[in-house]
């Protein structure tokens, strides 16, 4: 099975592209007896099926090399697989898992260290890389069911004593700093509305999407929360500090639109600084209730040594940059994804289903397998293939591997003020209307996208105190907008003015005023519009057409969106009739993504009450 790996090896362009990291995890499967009429074996009934993938770290190719039932990874076992991966004339600079591996770290004595001596050059380090993406998850378990006490003296002092006894140094981040956001946050045009009371109850199977902990843990919630409550300023802090070292810690690409989302070395002043700013904070925060060091903050830490570590010794050796985001599980948590769901309605497989869908991933979507093929001898093939301590046996999948196994995508959220052109692209648009930039998430680039150096430049009101007395909007007595509202809204705005600053130049621009939006303001990385007070005050009455149009749902009409644009039109005949469509077709969608919002709530309340009386009953 390697020795095909070890033919490409000998054509790599780069030395840095023999660098490669080991991640490994299990995944459930159904226990059953089954029989493999290919090999003529009878496969018994398993609970987990281990992988193991090889994935380059300065090069993009990822190989599952080693898979087997029932097998928890040991330390003699992956000694074994770095040995043969090292005899292919690859280098293993680092392993990735989370942290339910407690054999293996225990063995390798990890939370005392966070690397070891390779077992084929005893000079050369190992390192241990706890996956970033169950840490922010474990992050928001915990400071939602506990709470973290946070130093009020931004992390730059040691613990003066245990909060849990005297809090007086402290103050508290928990899930009642989130609510009140929220509760204040509560109009239809939200400035955070990507955050919901469900991301605070989240349960169950919930708990594993990160997309949820990420949301909760980013710039526009940090923003948010010191925006509305100055008080709670060491809290947003504490937030954006979580949001940067994300960032940093899994980035995709060498260019992003933040600058700590790109890889790792582009800026590196900054993003050393947000990962010892975090490591600050891991080593300052001490958890409500607890007197000791929890697991996840043991993987923190060392995650943060690891990429220290690493990253140096890459620099001496000639890298420029490195991309964090391939020393995650974000490869082994796809495949699974496509082992289970490849099925249709059997989401979990036995080990036989489970070797088959393997099967068919590995060879029917990489065509470069059949190149490699071509240049051996099948034979030869068949006969080279490993059994790793027991292992089965696994198809070379070629030089492009699963490519078709996509990382976790997530959706960007500056896209409201990007350019669509279609009505189901709005409604794309709009139901992420306020969280402008989130770092970890795919980039989509359209002909009024904004220049990269604009793109990555950092805010100029990073360290604003505003308040929300001081806002500059103006506001009237009959106004019905809350201030939230009004924030949310001039967002809206400003993706209408950028949508058409083209054709109608005067309804806002990338040049901030007096009348501006503070709101915009802090969550502008540079690209973002403001739009001009005339524009902004007439939007304030389209809107309030809208409410008397719609009513509290939506017009069951012919083409409301259509229909009350026209209606506009005859009540604000100064004003072009693009202008007033877009903004009649934003309004509708981000109206039918609220009410789909409150659907959603009702029936997850309504699922737990019924839960409940089963319960009473049993």
């Amino acid at each position: 099975m390697l020795q095909l790996l070890k033919q490409k090896s000998l054509f790599f362009e780069k030395e840095s592209d023999r660098n490669v990291s080991l991640i490994f995890d299990e995944m459930d499967i159904k226990r059953s007896y089954s029989y493999d009429s290919r090999n003529k074996i009878v496969l018994f009934p398993s609970k987990h099926v281990q992988v193991v993938i090889l994935r380059g770290i300065s090069c993009s190719y990822k190989q599952p090399i080693y898979w087997d039932f029932d097998k928890s990874m040991t330390k003699q076992r992956l000694f074994s697989i770095i040995k043969e991966v090292e005899s292919c004339g690859l280098r293993v600079r680092g392993i990735v898992c989370d942290l339910g591996n407690h054999g293996l770290i225990s063995e390798l004595k990890l939370f005392k260290q966070y690397s070891f001596s390779n077992p084929v050059d005893s000079k050369r380090n190992v390192y241990f890389f706890p996956d970033a993406v169950h840490l922010i998850r474990l992050l928001r378990n915990h400071v939602l069911d506990k709470g973290v006490f946070l130093p009020k003296d931004s992390y730059n002092s040691h613990r003066r004593s245990n909060p849990n006894n005297d809090p007086s140094d402290y103050v508290l981040l928990s899930k009642d700093d989130f609510k009140q956001v929220l509760n204040k946050d509560a109009s239809e045009l939200k400035m955070v509305h990507k955050v919901t009371n469900f991301h605070l109850e989240v349960s169950g199977q919930s708990r594993q999407r990160t997309k949820y902990a990420v949301q909760l843990f980013s710039h526009s919630v940090a923003k948010c929360m010191e925006h509305l409550f100055k008080e709670k300023k060491v809290q947003a802090e504490a937030l954006q500090t979580i949001d940067s070292w994300f960032d940093v810690m899994n980035s995709r690409r060498k260019f992003a639109k933040k600058k700590v989302a790109c890889a790792l070395g582009i800026h590196e002043g900054l993003q050393m600084e947000c990962l010892r700013k975090m490591e600050r904070l891991v080593n300052n925060w001490i958890f409500k209730d607890t007197n000791r060091e929890l697991p996840f903050e043991k993987g923190l830490k060392m995650s943060l040594k690891s990429t220290f570590a690493l990253y140096d010794e890459l620099k001496l050796e000639g890298m420029d940059y490195l991309l964090t985001s391939k020393l995650n599980q974000d490869c082994v948590e796809s495949l699974f994804f496509q082992i289970r769901f490849i099925g249709g309605s059997n989401p979990k497989p036995d080990s036989f289903d489970c070797l088959n869908r393997l099967r068919v991933l590995v060879t029917s979507k990489n065509p470069g397998l059949l190149d490699l093929i071509d240049e051996y001898d099948v034979d030869q093939i068949d006969e080279h293939q490993v059994n790793l301590t027991g292992g089965q046996k696994v198809d070379i999948i070629g030089e492009h591997q699963l490519d078709t196994i996509d990382e976790h995508q997530a959706v960007q959220t500056d896209e409201l003020q990007m350019e669509h052109t279609d009505e189901q692209q709005v409604d794309h648009i709009v139901a992420h209307h306020v969280d402008q930039i989130e770092e970890n998430q795919v980039e989509k680039i359209d002909i009024y996208q904004v220049d990269q150096d604009e793109i990555v430049s950092q805010t100029i009101f990073e360290d604003n105190d505003f308040e929300v007395d001081n806002c500059c909007i103006d506001t009237d007595e009959a106004s019905h907008l809350s201030y939230s509202g009004e924030q949310g809204l001039s967002y809206v705005c400003g993706f209408i003015a950028r949508k058409l600053n083209k054709k109608f130049p005067f309804l806002g621009s990338q040049e901030m005023t007096d009348s501006s939006s503070k709101w915009v303001a802090v969550l502008s990385y540079g690209g973002l519009y403001y739009p001009s007070a005339e524009f902004f005050q007439v939007c304030k009455k389209f809107d309030k057409e809208f409410l008397q149009f719609h009513g509290e749902t939506l017009s069951n009409c012919y083409d409301p969106i259509g229909t009350f644009s026209k209606k506009l039109s005859c009540v604000f005949p100064s004003w072009d009739k693009e202008i007033i469509y877009l903004f009649s077709k934003t309004r509708f969608f981000i109206r039918l993504k609220h009410l789909n919002k409150e659907l959603n709530v009702t029936a997850t309340s309504n699922e737990s009450r019924s839960k409940k009386q089963i319960a009473n009953h049993l």
